[in-house]
């Protein structure tokens, strides 16, 4: 079958969405599928170099550059390389002000900050006609620039993936959740297939619109290659490691709290070390920690390495009752190490999925329930060949649940 697979996050470094549609791109071709993918072109210091090498050689790749992106990304970099700089967090102007260009960033950039790609994409490609039209979010803009292209090919069937629930987005304004109200639905309704890469979500959607239940699927998120590390316990410290964002809707200090106590009466120390962006705030709390180590974002290929060499890799869902699962997650689904979930309610949609894996250790996030007597018996896990690339792909066509 031939795929045109349009996405705005493939190549771009740090970036949960490319991890998985590298490797569901990866997996297509596995499965037989001759690819094409419609991307954006990002400028060098956001590209992904790793994930650029790891994406087959048998794709067609079909890159547009948006200028307007570009330079609001660059502005963007020269404001956090100041910050640091000057070490200052706040900005020096009114609250007024900062919440103006707040609203103006919302009205002007919808769906998102890479809005110019729709009336930008490649259109001198086009001079052949694909079976299949599949658009993946984030970002959204994905399923617009797909809207306008299967007008072009009116025989082509049209498949949604969606990483997250628009309209109920956690991550977005009130104002672009009133908007994005009315165009989810109006989105959802042209596609032949709608999947959503987490289960809870998907249940979530069929019940919000039962005259669409029977077109939306759980596909499940896919880890780009599996990762197999050193025996446990083989270093002079116990490493645990959390990847990702953290923010205050993500708690780590219960945990770090236990830790501080399992270090005062133990010879050999947790070293926790954390990457990805991390809050300011919670940043300046995390400091006096002796224990724990912030190292920033990496690419891909050296967080590999990093699980490689971990003991425990940490996982926190999202706070608010939230159906979102963190893509982290599959990753680590990847590897052989223990996961620690850590969850604020174990009677959620979300903590039921995540036990269900049979893949993870679970508490609830609180001081009374975290107890680390498990690593007096740790050892290696296993790697969950049912959520590789190729696994994933096939899902989409034979129409099975994980």
């Amino acid at each position: 079958m031939k795929i045109l697979y349009i996405s705005s996050l493939v190549l771009k470094k740090n970036s949960s969405a490319s991890i998985r549609n590298v490797g569901l791109i990866n997996g297509l071709v596995s499965n037989g599928h001759e690819v094409s993918v419609l991307t954006i072109k990002y400028p060098d210091s956001f590209q992904d170099s790793y994930l650029s090498d790891s994406i087959s050689k048998d794709v067609k790749i079909y890159q547009s550059e948006l200028k307007l992106l570009s330079k609001y990304l660059s502005v963007q970099a020269g404001k956090k390389e100041n910050n640091k700089k000057t070490n200052n967090h706040n900005v020096n102007r009114s609250s007024v002000f900062r919440l103006f260009k707040k609203i103006v960033k919302d009205i002007y950039f919808f769906p998102d900050t890479d809005k110019e790609w729709v009336s930008m994409y490649n259109q001198t490609m086009f001079t052949e006609h694909f079976d299949l039209i599949i658009s993946s979010s984030d970002t959204k803009t994905s399923h617009f620039v797909a809207e306008k292209i299967t007008r072009k090919f009116p025989g082509s069937m049209w498949y949604q993936i969606w990483g997250d629930p628009w309209n109920d987005d956690m991550n977005i304004s009130k104002l672009n959740k009133i908007r994005a109200r009315h165009r989810e639905k109006k989105m959802l309704e042209k596609a032949d297939k709608v999947f959503y890469v987490s289960l809870p979500t998907t249940e979530f959607i069929k019940k919000k619109y039962p005259k669409m239940a029977d077109k939306i699927s759980y596909l499940g998120r896919s880890y780009l290659e599996k990762c197999e590390g050193i025996e446990i316990y083989q270093q002079e410290e116990i490493v645990f490691t959390y990847t990702g964002i953290l923010t205050k809707d993500r708690n780590l200090f219960n945990l770090i709290n236990k830790i501080e106590i399992y270090n005062s009466t133990n010879y050999k120390k947790i070293r926790l070390n954390i990457y990805g962006y991390v809050d300011p705030q919670i940043e300046t709390k995390l400091s006096k920690y002796s224990f724990v180590s912030i190292k920033g974002s990496v690419e891909f290929n050296k967080i590999q390495e990093i699980y490689r060499e971990s003991d425990i890799l940490i996982f926190i869902d999202n706070s608010g009752g939230t159906t979102q699962i963190p893509g982290k997650l599959y990753d680590y689904f990847g590897t052989d190490r223990p996961i620690l979930a850590l969850v604020e309610d174990k009677e959620t949609s979300v903590s039921k999925f995540v036990l269900s894996t049979d893949r993870t250790i679970l508490m609830e996030n609180n001081q009374e329930s975290i107890n680390l007597e498990f690593l007096k018996n740790l050892k290696k896990s296993y790697v969950m060949p049912e959520f590789s690339g190729s696994n994933i792909a096939s899902k989409i066509f034979d129409g099975n649940k994980i």
